[in-house]
């Protein structure tokens, strides 16, 4: 009797095992994977997230909010630089924006790390902020940034943004651990602790204040836009260009040349011209080996009509 039952017994259990084999199995071939369904899969190449900073970047120089969170997709989540409140949809994406903007923001990447897989890259690392305030008084903000972009419908959007202050001053020492080891933010050479910004024309020039050498825009006679024609500005629109101003003696030749460029040449043109016909204050005593340098960025105004 005993042995009738431990055989029924085994029985059941097998039974059970093999129903709950047969259920796993039914379960994983209710899943379609992407080559059942047809559905693309699209890897991303450095080039093209580069572009997609690019666009983001022009879309902030463009002042408009909605332009901006057009890039986002509907359900992405912001976690934003300068406020408190996740963004997880377009609405609360577009109102972050909508008072961002008002200090003229426009980044840079210092450093970059990207992945790329099925559908998804992600790009991420540390970029600085240059922003106005309403007095016009300008200062950079050092960041860490994660932007993760997904491919849908045709088109990549940002699904996730991460944006925090760095927590140590750029250019301080980095902590050690017990080990030896050491961490703290990266930052590019020769980038400026600090930043002492001047508004003329059209214009946003930062300057190294956290050293002893420092050149600023000190006149100009002509605004950036008035080196195009009319045709030109209706084509540039609300452009950006980025320029590097140095100097290498105070009373010498200053060197120009485009570090963030413009999709429309005309630009690049103009801003260049802009820059060798103003006129560049250095204070202290730059040389070839220690010029001193400034990063500017100069805006266009659209033109009327």
């Amino acid at each position: 009797m005993k042995k009738t039952v431990s055989r029924i017994v085994e029985i059941a259990l097998l039974t059970l095992a093999i129903a709950a084999s047969s259920g796993y199995l039914e379960a994983r071939a209710a899943t379609p994977s992407a080559a059942s369904t047809g559905s693309p899969c699209v890897v991303a190449t450095d080039e093209a997230i580069a572009e997609l900073f690019r666009t983001w970047n022009l879309a902030l120089a463009s002042l408009d909010p909605a332009r901006v969170a057009s890039l986002y997709w509907p359900n992405a989540v912001l976690l934003p630089t300068v406020s408190n409140v996740p963004r997880t949809d377009t609405a609360s994406i577009t109102d972050y924006f909508d008072h961002f903007l008002k200090k003229f923001p426009r980044g840079t990447i210092v450093k970059r790390i990207t992945y790329h897989g099925c559908n998804v890259s992600t790009d991420s690392g540390l970029y600085d902020f240059s922003v106005i305030d309403p007095a016009g008084n300008i200062s950079s903000v050092s960041a860490r940034y994660t932007f993760v972009y997904t491919y849908r419908n045709g088109e990549w959007k940002i699904q996730h943004h991460h944006s925090s202050a760095m927590p140590e001053p750029v250019g301080s020492e980095p902590k050690h651990d017990q080990d030896g080891s050491s961490h703290g933010p990266a930052h590019a050479s020769g980038a400026p602790e600090a930043a002492d910004t001047a508004e003329k024309n059209g214009s946003r020039t930062t300057a190294s204040s956290g050293g002893r050498l420092r050149i600023q825009l000190q006149s100009a006679t002509r605004t950036p836009s008035s080196y195009l024609s009319v045709e030109e500005r209706r084509k540039v629109g609300r452009e950006t260009v980025g320029l590097k101003v140095c100097a290498t003696s105070r009373d010498g030749n200053r060197s120009f040349e485009v570090s963030d460029a413009a999709p429309h040449a005309e630009a690049n043109e103009a801003a260049m011209k802009w820059a060798k016909a103003s006129t560049w204050a250095v204070t202290g005593n730059p040389s070839v080996e220690s010029p001193a340098c400034a990063q500017v960025v100069v805006r266009f105004v659209e033109a009327a009509g």
